[in-house]
């Protein structure tokens, strides 16, 4: 259920603010944000492992811009036990990449950031024995032992300790707002149109149609000025592509996954379209930041070769191509819709990427909804684990089924 708000709850808007300086400190000094949820803070921290070893120096900062309706925005929606906040606000970020040549990327542009948080709803208490994870130490533990004390680090928290946390974040690139990149375009577009004219001259009296005596100052207004029309009309067509072209991706699965979700919530009705968009961003950035996704329980796959080095991405849209539910278990494959920094050849660009997906889950069960997937409690002696790296829990031996209770990857391309 969605509900639009003007303003989100002070908790919601200042764990936002702090996640915004913790995700800047993460890249320079490795701290995972301790704003974030457990799967958040593992996947930022294999991020930025995977830079360092491509040899790339990551630093990003997020400032605030002069708008007409400053302040951040806020959309909520609810399941069973948590309400979880989509904040958004107009943000300027720079990134800059070097390597061992120097800086290879330097870009400072106006974006859309988002954030979800998730918090228990007002009246609501998550069970005691939901799986949690320290945010101290990241070990896996439940509510309960956390607000006793956890069991490695000792430290006790409090309800308001553990939420509300970040559990995705995204970034909407706005058309064209880096200015310095535009102006040095123009230049360099009026610069080769005046050259090329300049070169021309000794040509002029050969040319069997009279052109006229040639002018070095004529020569150098045509060029000026033919070089800012076409520069005009790419900076045109450029926007017509990002428009309609980027702004458009999957439009034409809007249908399939409405019909999709309508299916799977007849057979789960605690199915969430939300979690479900957070789960497959979660394995995708396992496999693009992991050396080895195959590790992971939840991903039963390789990672396809030639695979490009993805420096960072962010969701713009998904959409799901087709879906099977055959007795208990559902095969769905989606495609999503990145923006992605990409390190190849030495250079780094911003790309737009398609990456298909296969997952699966057995839907009788369902979907464990916390902030944290990784911590699990084992239904056999009660012990918790991180289930995405153990497949066995080590207290009772037991096998734990990943699938059972929430997506797991089987194909990506």
């Amino acid at each position: 259920m969605f509900e639009l708000r003007e303003h989100a709850p002070s908790s919601a808007r200042n764990t936002y603010k702090e996640y915004m300086k913790q995700l800047a400190r993460q890249w320079k000094d490795g701290t995972p944000p301790a704003a974030a949820c457990q799967d958040m803070r593992r996947t930022l921290e294999l991020r930025r492992e995977h830079c360092k070893s491509l040899g790339l120096t990551v630093q990003q900062q997020f400032r605030g811009i002069k708008q007409k309706h400053p302040g951040v925005t806020s959309l909520s929606y609810d399941d069973n036990v948590f309400v979880n906040h989509i904040l958004s606000d107009n943000k300027q970020m720079t990134t800059r990449i070097s390597s061992a040549k120097g800086v290879i990327f330097d870009r400072t542009e106006n974006v859309g950031l988002s954030v979800v948080l998730q918090q228990p709803k007002n009246g609501v208490t998550p069970p005691p024995d939901m799986p949690a994870s320290c945010p101290q130490c990241g070990a896996p533990s439940t509510l309960a032992q956390l607000e006793n004390g956890c069991p490695y680090c000792k430290t006790h928290f409090l309800m308001d300790d553990l939420y509300p946390k970040v559990t995705n974040y995204f970034v909407q690139r706005h058309y064209d707002t880096d200015k310095k990149r535009s102006l040095r375009r123009l230049f360099i577009c009026m610069a080769v149109f005046v050259i090329l004219f300049l070169a021309l001259i000794p040509f002029y009296d050969r040319s069997p149609v009279p052109l006229g005596e040639p002018s070095i100052i004529g020569s150098v207004f045509a060029g000026i000025f033919l070089g800012a029309a076409l520069w005009g009309m790419a900076k045109f067509l450029s926007y017509l592509y990002h428009i309609f072209g980027k702004g458009l991706r999957g439009l034409g699965k809007v249908g399939r996954s409405l019909f999709f979700r309508f299916r799977i919530k007849d057979i789960d009705p605690t199915f969430s379209s939300e979690h479900f968009r957070d789960r497959a961003m979660h394995l995708f950035r396992i496999v693009a930041h992991s050396d080895d996704p195959t590790i992971y329980t939840a991903c039963r796959c390789s990672r396809p070769k030639n695979w490009d080095h993805v420096i960072d991405s962010s969701l713009f849209n998904f959409g799901v191509d087709r879906f099977r539910i055959r007795g208990q278990q559902c095969t769905v494959t989606i495609t999503l819709y990145l923006d992605c920094l990409v390190y190849k050849r030495g250079r780094v660009k911003l790309r737009a990427k398609k990456v298909h997906m296969t997952l699966q889950k057995e839907i009788t069960a369902p979907t464990a909804l916390g902030f944290s997937v990784r911590a699990v409690s084992c239904p056999s002696c009660g012990g918790s684990f991180d289930a995405e790296q153990v497949k066995h829990c080590p207290y009772c031996g037991n096998e734990y089924d990943l699938m059972k209770h929430d997506w797991i990857l089987t194909n990506i391309r």
